[in-house]
This record gives C-alpha cells, structure tokens and sequence, in this order.
C-alpha cells in the first residue's frame, strides 16, 4: 500500500483535496443561496454537458492509445515492469471513470426532467465534472512529462 501511494501521490493529494472541496460546495449550496440564479438549470444544459463529457473521454482514451504506442520502447518497458508508469495510466483511467459517471448523470439531466425537479441530480453533475475535470488536467500534465522523457530517451539512443 505504501508503495502504491507513492508513486500515485499526486492522484491521492488530489482526492482527498477534491472530496474536501466537494463537501465544502454542497455545504454552501445546501446552507445558503450563493448558487441560486448563477446558472439555468434546464434539459439543454444537460445535453451540453454531454457533449463536453463525450469530447474529453475521446481526448482521455486518445491519450491512453498514445501511452500505449510507447511500449515499442525498451526502456518504457522496463520501467513500466517496475510499476512506475502506472501513475499515468491510473491517471486516465480516474479521469475516464469520472467523466462516465458525470456523462451518465448528463443522460438524466439532459433527456429527462428529473434534473429540472430535482436540482441536487445538476449539482452532482457539476461536482463530478469538477472532479473530472481536475483529473483530466493533472493527467495532460503528467503525459507531457512522459512525452518529453519518451523523447529525450529516444534522442539520446540516435546520439549514440
């Protein structure tokens, strides 16, 4: 377990902060009228978020393809035996999982008026796009790191 949350220390700081600010954001939509009027809770709505949901899974699995292509990579192979590419796998596969739930809350809200009558069904969309969201950019974040050693590694065998 040990091993495991460090080298996914940056995806477990980022959840726990995430659970942190979800609690804090149904605490002040639940406790006062801060949200109210910000944004028109309607079945358009819904179906937009849809497609935003829909555009980043793509890009997500796109990124994992590319992952995957690196395994040409001898030395990508080896570190990937020794478990230290799985923070970037894990990564898109939270991202992914994230983006499916929102994108199934987005079905209720968009094709159904349940999402009109109970507003709580939006806020839970919104509050796992958040979370989506935030994972999503920590992962295009981490595979520009990946790419960029993918390349130094891959200049530097043409060098010798």
């Amino acid at each position: 377990m040990k091993k495991m949350y460090r080298r996914n220390k940056s995806l477990f700081v980022l959840s726990v902060l995430l659970f942190v600010l979800n609690i804090s954001i149904v605490l002040i939509w639940i406790k006062t009228n801060l949200f109210k009027g910000i944004i028109t809770v309607n079945q358009t709505l819904g179906r937009s978020i849809i497609t935003i949901d829909t555009v980043l899974i793509g890009f997500s699995y796109t990124a994992l393809n590319t992952m995957l292509s690196f395994s040409n990579n001898d030395e990508f192979n080896s570190i990937d035996k020794d478990g230290y590419i799985d923070k970037y796998y894990n990564g898109v596969y939270v991202s992914i999982g994230w983006f499916f739930i929102a994108l199934l809350l987005g079905v209720i809200t968009g094709y159904s008026n349940l999402g009109e009558r109970y507003h709580w069904i939006f806020m839970a969309q919104f509050v796992v796009n958040l979370d989506a969201f935030s994972f999503f950019g920590l992962t295009l974040i981490r595979f520009r790191n990946l790419i960029n050693w993918v390349r130094k590694n891959k200049i530097r065998k043409l060098k010798q």
